[in-house]
């Protein structure tokens, strides 16, 4: 005979979701999917991202349906240019450089990662893919740009480490180390650092295309137009939800 399942117990199933995922489901069921990481169980993830599919190794970040549309907007950003130049910052398995790659084969793309374990991932995916016009560097931010791409950049793209330490309980086990929690008060010290950086590279018009969430992105539109940025105008998006928008630097 079969037992009953007992309808208090917790149900443990193996699934690969974003914060954005869980949320959602639980708005629309009232389930709660606990934070269990996925990687600890799986070592490869396969992703389909933006018409490319990426193999994302344990303790590297996998990105979710808003870092598609940060592909998007860079693709709108450049669109017009015959052969730009794009910077992805921050590029984990090199989803966002990778996709702009192949949906633009005539773009020169330069990726930039710290994690020597994102570093080898992206360029796994990179050498699996066939895809000769990106180029993957180790280093921080823009610093691993050489000095004769000063003006030259059409866009840089960046979803790298933006939120508050103070969340970061509600959030350590849904990211890899290092992937989520920005450095500062706020989180955002990281993407300061790049917005006065990327004036140096961006060509007149050139975009910088970012990822924060939204109650971070209406306090910090002043520091980017003080930074000389043409900013959008307030996006409309729930508090806790991640956006992306593309600021351009006036020649």
């Amino acid at each position: 005979m079969t037992q009953a399942m007992d309808q208090s117990s917790p149900l443990f199933v193996p699934l690969q979701l974003t914060p954005e995922q869980r949320e959602l489901i639980r708005q629309r069921t009232g389930i709660t999917i606990a934070m269990l990481p996925f990687e600890a169980s799986v070592p490869v993830v396969r992703r389909r991202f933006a018409g490319i599919t990426l193999r994302i190794n344990r303790g590297v970040f996998t990105p979710s349906a808003t870092t598609e549309r940060l592909f998007e907007l860079v693709i709108d950003s450049v669109a017009g240019r015959r052969r730009p130049v794009i910077v992805d910052v921050g590029t984990g398995c090199g989803a966002v450089a990778l996709a702009l790659a192949a949906a633009l084969p005539r773009a020169t793309i330069i990726a930039s990662e710290i994690s020597e374990a994102a570093l080898a991932c992206a360029r796994r995916n990179r050498d699996r893919l066939g895809l000769r016009n990106v180029t993957i560097r180790g280093g921080s931010l823009l610093s691993p740009l050489p000095r004769r791409l000063r003006g030259k950049v059409s866009a840089i793209a960046a979803n790298i480490p933006y939120v508050p330490p103070g969340l970061s309980e509600a959030v350590r086990q849904s990211f890899p180390a290092g992937t989520a929690i920005g450095p500062g008060g706020d989180g955002l010290d990281l993407v300061r650092e790049l917005a006065r950086s990327a004036r140096d590279f961006l060509l007149p018009d050139g975009a910088l295309v970012l990822q924060l969430a939204g109650f971070q992105w209406e306090p910090f539109t002043a520091e980017l137009r003080d930074l000389g940025y043409d900013v959008p105008r307030a996006l409309e998006t729930p508090t806790n939800t991640p956006v992306v928008a593309a600021m351009r630097l006036p020649g």
